[in-house]
């Protein structure tokens, strides 16, 4: 017997198989998987979109009123930081301005007084006018230039007596009585004078 197969022989064999045990089990039918279409597709990426859109959108807007809460509350310290000096620019003026106001009255005065003596008799008067009416025996002090001024002038009233006073400056005097006392001197009216203009700032 040749242990060389042909074609022709193999062509007659059957193929073996082994033998089946027990009850064979009833296939099961396949169902076919289904696959979404390309519309399905066009929605689902559609869908995908509009919610990364609106997500997106939402933390966006968040981050935005976040910081721009953060910039505001920055600019408004800034502009405070900014507003203090400012306000003290402003209280140093006030004063340099009051000073200044106050330089220019002495010297527009002491100018007036060389040039017109007689101002002195109107202060003295408007000094005294100002105190009671009833007010005897009135001491007024005055620098001694102002002083022979006034006796020239004959301008004193019979109770008031005149007192020479070096420390005063010209223009200035002080009346006193038994209960009152009047402080006519150039510096208080001028004081006097910024405090209406300035008020509590000067």
């Amino acid at each position: 017997m040749s242990a060389v197969l042909n074609r022709d022989a193999v062509a007659g064999y059957q193929r073996w198989e082994p033998p089946q045990m027990g009850q064979p089990s009833a296939p099961t039918p396949s169902e076919a998987p289904a696959h979404p279409t390309v519309s399905d597709l066009e929605a689902l990426e559609r869908q995908a979109h509009e919610e990364g859109h609106a997500a997106g959108l939402a933390q966006g807007l968040a981050e935005a009123r976040a910081q721009g809460r953060e910039h505001l509350a920055r600019l408004e310290s800034i502009c405070a930081q900014a507003a203090r000096p400012l306000n003290a620019l402003d209280t140093a003026v006030e004063q340099e301005l009051a000073q200044l106001a106050m330089l220019v009255a002495r010297r527009v005065i002491a100018h007036e007084l060389a040039a017109r003596p007689e101002l002195v008799v109107r202060a003295v008067r408007q000094a005294a006018a100002a105190l009671p009416s009833a007010t005897r025996e009135l001491r007024v002090r005055l620098h001694p230039d102002d002083l022979v001024l006034m006796r020239e002038l004959d301008a004193a009233e019979a109770h008031w007596q005149l007192l020479a006073d070096p420390t005063l400056a010209r223009g200035d005097c002080l009346l006193e009585s038994g209960c009152s006392r009047l402080d006519g001197r150039v510096e208080t009216r001028l004081a006097a004078m910024v405090d209406a203009v300035l008020g509590d700032e000067a």
